[in-house]
């Protein structure tokens, strides 16, 4: 059943009503609309506070969060959100831009060195994830009076994982151990021969099988033997193979890392506490609910029992605005930035009874429109066909969730 947010006069939240009595408020003129999604209204008299408990679940992860709410065998909210990815590449097109800029001749200024020092523990990737995992609880707590805030936390051991029979003193030793360098322990793993025309004679490269520019690492697992001639020609793209694919265990390491900044964050507003992930899938197994991110947040929260789940919120983290301003050969054009027309770009916009989000702009007033997913709405459409709904720094819309034929379902009698 859809819930309805509620706040008192001072913006306070309360426990949730039903749409038909917030219909009866809204007609009455005791309460105004303050957010679309999720709809959530404030009243405009004085009333009592009394909340009851309520229980919010966080599963964490690297590229997905989800969060949902429960008081008692009431889901009050549910709702997953994809955090962002591209900090990274937009950081090195930013260097680039600064090298590139530096290296022209322009007037002389004296320089700066020592303008970037930061306070951060974190690199900008892992940071932005940190900051859009506790905003997301943050700003639960606006429209719901939490109790407690329930996290599930893992550590991953990217050793053991490569090799679960590790131990002891084994972790001080890698596969490089008695080697030179990384480059001697490939040609013998690989019997000095080439991976692609299976020869031994002639000179011998090392090969990246995922490339430094997509991300790409100097690990023994990402590099193979080749022969000079074939190297040349695979890049060239005269001669065609299939690499094995390497495993990569880059969300581990970055769930691993950001576990503890997480709960930090958090303890500093609420009253956290931790579990595990052997935890939520007993627990999601009892309930008989799909495996998915706001089921597994669902799960955490540990109810006895869970009323039907019909929608959850679907959010993406989005950037605030575009790193390049200008274009052209000089910068002689300027592209449009900030508000355009009365519209920003990610605003939600409804276009032919359809919810968007403006992905591009243009200064003839022509925007681009997409959903949620990333997928064209509207390549070019006039901006006075789009009817503005609000601004927001993440891109949300009410969704079904993941159906037991999409995700599969498993019965309690398993327990």
């Amino acid at each position: 059943m859809q819930k309805v947010y509620v706040q008192n006069k001072d913006g306070e939240p309360l426990m949730p009503c039903t749409p038909a009595k917030a219909k009866h408020l809204l007609r009455d003129k005791k309460a105004e609309v303050i957010h679309l999604t999720p709809f959530t209204i404030r009243l405009n008299w004085d009333c009592e506070n009394n909340t009851q408990e309520i229980i919010v679940g966080l599963d964490t992860g690297a590229v997905n969060i989800g969060c949902s709410a429960v008081n008692g065998e009431r889901l009050l909210y549910a709702s997953e959100t994809k955090l962002r990815t591209d900090i990274h590449k937009k950081m090195q097109r930013r260097a680039n831009y600064r090298h590139t800029r530096r290296c022209r001749k322009l007037r002389h200024r004296q320089p700066r060195f020592d303008n970037r020092k930061s306070g951060r523990q974190l690199p900008p990737s892992l940071q932005s994830k940190m900051d859009s995992t506790v905003k997301i609880v943050m700003q639960l707590s606006k429209i719901l009076p939490i109790s407690k805030v329930r996290v599930e936390i893992a550590k991953f051991d990217t050793q053991k994982l490569q090799n679960p029979d590790i131990e002891g003193k084994e972790y001080q030793k890698g596969v490089t151990e008695g080697y030179d360098n990384i480059r001697s322990y490939v040609f013998e793993r690989d019997k000095y021969s080439c991976q692609i025309c299976k020869k031994s004679k002639g000179i011998l490269q090392t090969h990246h099988i995922k490339q430094r520019k997509d991300g790409g690492s100097d690990r023994p697992d990402n590099m193979t033997t080749v022969h000079k001639d074939c190297h040349k020609k695979f890049h060239l793209g005269e001669i065609e193979h299939k690499f094995r694919k390497p495993k990569e265990y880059k969300v581990e390491t970055q769930v691993t890392i950001l576990k503890d900044f997480i709960v930090m964050e958090l303890k500093k507003n609420f009253d956290v506490e931790l579990t595990f992930g052997h935890i939520t899938k007993r627990n999601r197994m009892r309930l008989n609910l799909p495996k998915s991110h706001c089921f597994d947040a669902v799960a955490i929260c540990n109810p006895k029992k869970i009323e039907r789940i019909d929608k959850i919120f679907k959010r993406v983290c989005v950037t605030q605005r575009r790193y390049q301003m200008t274009k052209g050969v000089r910068s002689e054009k300027r592209l449009p930035n900030g508000e355009l027309f009365g519209f920003r770009q990610w605003d939600k916009v409804k276009i032919n009874n359809q919810i968007g989000f403006i992905k591009g702009k243009r200064s003839s007033g022509f925007f681009d429109v997409c959903d949620i997913d990333g997928n064209n709405v509207s390549h070019s459409v006039k901006y006075t066909k789009l009817q503005r709904l609000y601004s927001n720094n993440v891109m949300e819309v009410i969704a079904s969730p993941p159906t037991t034929k999409v995700m599969g379902i498993r019965s309690e009698t398993v327990l």
